[in-house]
């Protein structure tokens, strides 16, 4: 895993020599090692965090013909690589660069991996590439002398600062970008909250042929998304035990992959179904390390993480999170990251890659992508159940459905009620995440009000399982599962984060089927949990988890219950600028819940959001 920042530059006899700044915004990431390249052609920075040594693998990569290159993530299969080019020798940067070089662009879809890279041939093409699920993220646009990549926002801004000029202004918020985090929790697509610049998508790749830019899909097979999204193309028969058998070897295989390191690698255990099947597989595959995470407060969580960890037998490590370590790390991931934040997971998340760093851990395993592949969200059932898949609407047993992702504290009989107005009463309701802020909308300035809307109603409104799931996979993962709360959480604190879920071979199998398929009235995922139930005939115990929802999910409720959080949040919301929001009457709003020492989902995503825009108006140091 590493960190990099790229300057193509369009002038041949430029060299200039990068910006500081831009190894110390990478230090993060790869704490290990940084080097610098430049020549007629590029300037390059890339820092390193070592998981092993196979070959010449430093970087940046420079060959003898001329060409360069830098790489960030894994290739899990690597061996496929060193076939094609013939060299049994050769670290994951050779493979990717020789790739490309001698067989073209199309030897990209041979990986399975989390990766970006920029590759700079002898043929005076220079290409970027980011993994098919966004997992490592890869940002680039426009600076004074040619075209800047860089995998951390800081990096960017810092390289496009490599100028003649002496100075450039700092970089304006880009209002589409922040329209996009209030309706989607996290910039999707191309925007970032930066003006100028862009994320290259999950699965795409970007050509600089004579100083022009072009983009082109890569990764994403039209025909397997459309079958995907099709009731009719796809298979909507539940899966014999034969084929769980072969989900489970390909989630096996990919485990046992994924615990390639030259130290042990640690399994993330929320206490949920994905982390325990994915634990069950690490510590038959060797791995001895959980690590956990619980708020303040919150026994039920801790005890039940810890229930898995006796369970799966693995050595449990627990990180508690608090309301004032919770504010404060939100002031120090905005600033850092140059990412607003609606929601607090990804500072949870932060929390604990520090904590991880901190105990020697250098790369954990989790389960993002099983909920998307494997029906796990609610909506996932909403829309089953509309669809008339789960049987009759007007005879739905409602007290089946369980508790909610949201609202599951208000108790059953409102459950109930919730369930039945949803599903039997309601056509639309739950499709639109962009819906959860309306309730606020007129503390929301005007201007950013209008991209809201804009972004809102020229977005698709998914409406079936298969609609949904497309929308989630190639719209949503990359840009909020996975950059934000992913790599952004993980890899900025110099922990590699490894999704075994999004192995080619088990999106494959998901893809292949009707997501339908994968729920019932009381669950999501079923073929996950039946897995859980093979793999009770050798751990008894795992029959005996009940595996209620354990998303670490935090919002600002949380930092009102502190007196200290919650002025403090007050305080950093107080600083942000009127343009996008009406922030004295956000503070006198803030005011009242903490009076209350509570507040609604949409009062909570303004007030991160508003105290987000106030850390990034502050100035710098």
């Amino acid at each position: 895993m590493c960190g990099f920042a790229v300057l193509v530059h369009d002038r041949p006899h430029l060299s200039p020599d990068p910006d500081p700044q831009v190894a110390v915004a990478l230090a993060r990431r790869g704490p290990d090692v940084t080097a610098q390249y430049t020549s007629d052609r590029l300037v390059a920075v890339s820092s390193r965090l070592t998981h092993w040594e196979e070959g010449a693998s430093s970087q940046p990569y420079v060959d003898e013909d001329g060409g360069a290159a830098v790489f960030n993530g894994e290739i899990y299969n690597l061996q496929d690589l060193l076939d094609l080019i013939a060299r049994p020798d050769a670290s994951e940067i050779q493979a990717v660069y020789l790739a490309v070089r001698d067989h073209g662009l199309e030897a990209l879809h041979l990986i399975d991996g989390q990766f970006a890279a920029v590759v700079a041939l002898p043929d005076g093409r220079t290409i970027a590439v980011r993994d098919r699920f966004g997992i490592a993220p890869l940002y680039y646009g426009r600076g004074a002398s040619g075209w800047v990549f860089a995998s951390n926002l800081d990096a960017w801004s810092a390289l496009a600062r490599t100028d003649t000029a002496p100075s450039q202004p700092e970089q304006e918020l880009d209002p589409a970008g922040l329209a996009s985090i209030l309706t989607e929790w996290a910039p999707v697509a191309d925007l970032t909250p930066l003006r100028g610049v862009q994320q290259c998508q999950a699965g795409e790749f970007l050509v600089i042929e004579d100083g022009s830019l072009t983009t082109r899909s890569l990764w994403w097979s039209p025909a397997l998304l459309e079958s995907a999204a099709s009731s009719d193309a796809a298979d909507a028969r539940p899966p014999t035990p034969d084929e769980l058998a072969d989900l489970l070897g390909r989630l096996r295989a990919s485990v046992r992959i994924r615990l390639r390191s030259t130290t042990p690698v640690t399994c993330l255990l929320s206490g949920g179904v994905d982390s325990t099947l994915l634990g069950a597989l690490a510590r038959d595959g060797g791995a001895r390390g959980g690590l956990g995470l619980y708020l303040e407060g919150d026994e039920v969580v801790r005890d039940r993480q810890r229930q898995v960890a006796e369970t799966v037998e693995m050595d449990l490590q627990q990180h508690q999170l608090d309301a004032v370590a919770a504010v404060t790390l939100l002031e120090e991931y905005v600033q850092t990251r140059k990412m607003p934040l609606v929601r607090l997971g990804p500072v949870g998340m932060m929390s604990l890659a520090r904590f991880a760093r901190s105990q020697g851990i250098r790369s954990v395993i989790s389960g993002e992508g099983a909920d998307e592949l494997f029906g796990g969200y609610d909506s996932a059932r909403i829309m089953a159940a509309r669809a008339g898949a789960l049987g009759p609407v007007s005879s739905l047993p409602w007290s089946d459905f369980g508790p909610p992702e949201f609202g599951a504290e208000r108790g059953p009989r409102w459950a109930r009620a919730y369930w039945r107005t949803i599903i039997a009463l309601s056509a639309h309701t739950g499709a639109r995440r962009s819906d959860v802020i309306s309730p606020v909308a007129d503390l929301i300035s005007p201007q950013l009000w209008q991209q809201v809307e804009r972004l809102r109603d020229s977005a698709p409104t998914p409406v079936t399982v298969q609609e949904r799931r497309r929308h989630d996979l190639s719209g949503l993962l990359a840009s909020y599962l996975l950059t934000v709360q992913g790599d952004h959480a993980w890899s900025e604190e110099g922990v590699e984060l490894r999704p075994a879920y999004l192995a080619t071979p088990v999106v494959e199998w998901a893809l292949s089927r009707d997501p339908v398929s994968f729920v019932s009235v009381a669950e999501g995922k079923t073929p996950l949990r039946d897995l859980i139930r093979t793999l009770a005939q050798q751990r008894p115990g795992l029959t005996e988890l009940g595996f209620a929802k354990a998303a670490f999910r935090v919002d600002a409720s949380f930092l009102l219950q502190d007196e200290r959080a919650g002025r403090r949040l007050r305080e950093l919301a107080s600083r942000a600028p009127q343009t996008y929001v009406q922030t004295e009457a956000v503070v006198d709003r803030i005011d009242t819940c903490l009076a209350a020492r509570n507040c609604s989902e949409a009062e909570s995503m303004l007030f991160l959001f508003t105290a987000s825009l106030g850390v990034l108006a502050a100035p710098t140091s």
